[in-house]
C-alpha cells in the first residue's frame, strides 16, 4: 500500500538532516513517499533536504510562501495521491516505528492520531516543566471548548485514508496551530472513525517554542477557531457536508461512528 508522509518545516537546517537519514534508513518501502513542504525557509534546510532528494527518488521538495504548519500541511494532502497519507514533525520526536503504528492502526479507522498522553505512551528523556504545563493547559481549554474526546490533539504525527483526507481538507479553516484540532473536528462531525494510538515521543533540543509567548498566540487561536464555528458552524448533516467537500456519500458508505477508541500498546 502507497503512503505520503509530509514533513513541514520552517528553518529546520539545525535538525532536519538526522530526520531524514533516520527516517529514509527505517523506512525503505520503495511505496513510500517523502514530501518535505517547506515553509519559506531563510536559512539551510533546502540545501540539506536537496542533498537527501539527489540520492533518494522517494523525497519530493514543495516550496511555500509562509502559509504557516497547518497551511503547508492542508496544501500538501491536497497533492497526495497515495491510498494513505499522513504528516510528522520535523524534529523527529516522533520515531519512525512509531508512525508505522499508525499506519497500521489504519486498518480499522480512517484517521489514527498519535498521542503523547495516553497511559501506555512512553516519553523518555526529560522535558521542561513550563513546556509540560503548556502542553496540558492548551489540552485541557481545548477539551473545554471543543467536546473532542481525545487526550492529545496536538501530536505532530497523524495517518489518514485517502478518502478521508479528501473529505476533511475543503472544511478546514485553520493553518496555524489550531490546524490539529481543525481536523478531528471535522472528521468527528463527518462520523470518521478516530483511532489515538498511544506513541513514544522524545523530546528534541532546538524546539523554538517559547511557553509564554505562544501558549497566548494557541489561546487566541484555539477561541479563534472556537467563534469560527459557532459563527460559520459546519453543516449538521454529512450529506450536507459532503457537499460543501465536493464529495459524495458513496466516499463514506463504509464508515462507521467509532471515534472514541484507542489503541493499547
Amino acid at each position: 500500500m502507497r503512503l505520503d508522509i509530509i514533513i513541514p518545516a520552517h528553518n529546520e537546517a539545525h535538525r532536519i538532516d538526522r530526520t531524514l537519514t533516520t527516517f529514509r534508513s527505517r523506512i525503505e518501502d520503495p511505496a513510500v513517499r517523502f514530501l518535505l513542504a517547506l515553509d519559506r525557509c531563510t536559512d539551510g534546510t533546502e540545501a540539506v533536504v536537496d542533498r537527501h532528494a539527489r540520492v533518494d527518488s522517494r523525497i519530493e521538495i514543495i516550496r511555500y510562501p509562509k502559509l504557516g504548519k497547518g497551511g503547508v500541511i492542508i496544501e500538501s494532502l491536497r497533492r497526495c495521491d497515495a491510498e494513505l497519507v499522513g504528516f510528522v514533525d520535523a524534529d523527529c520526536a516522533t520515531p519512525p516505528v512509531e508512525l508505522l503504528r499508525l499506519v497500521e492502526a489504519t486498518s480499522a479507522a480512517d484517521v489514527a492520531i498519535a498521542s503523547r498522553w495516553h497511559p501506555a505512551a512512553v516519553l523518555p528523556g526529560h522535558r521542561p516543566l513550563s513546556r509540560k504545563l503548556e502542553s496540558r493547559v492548551f489540552a485541557g481549554m481545548v477539551k473545554a471548548l471543543f467536546g473532542l474526546p481525545y487526550m492529545d490533539t496536538q501530536c505532530g504525527a497523524k495517518i489518514l485514508r485517502r478518502a478521508a483526507a479528501q473529505t476533511v481538507v475543503p472544511l478546514l479553516s485553520s493553518r496555524d496551530f489550531l490546524f490539529d484540532v481543525d481536523l478531528l473536528l471535522a472528521s468527528r462531525k463527518l462520523g470518521l472513525r478516530v483511532v489515538e494510538v498511544p506513541t513514544v515521543w522524545i523530546d528534541q533540543a532546538g524546539s523554538r517554542v517559547r511557553p509564554a509567548q505562544d501558549g497566548r498566540r494557541m489561546a487566541l487561536s484555539a477561541l479563534r477557531l472556537w467563534l469560527h464555528s459557532r459563527v460559520l458552524p459546519l453543516p449538521d448533516t454529512i450529506d450536507e457536508l459532503l457537499s460543501l467537500a465536493g464529495h459524495s456519500r458513496d466516499a463514506l458508505a463504509s464508515h462507521t461512528v467509532d471515534d472514541r477508541r484507542t489503541v493499547d500498546a
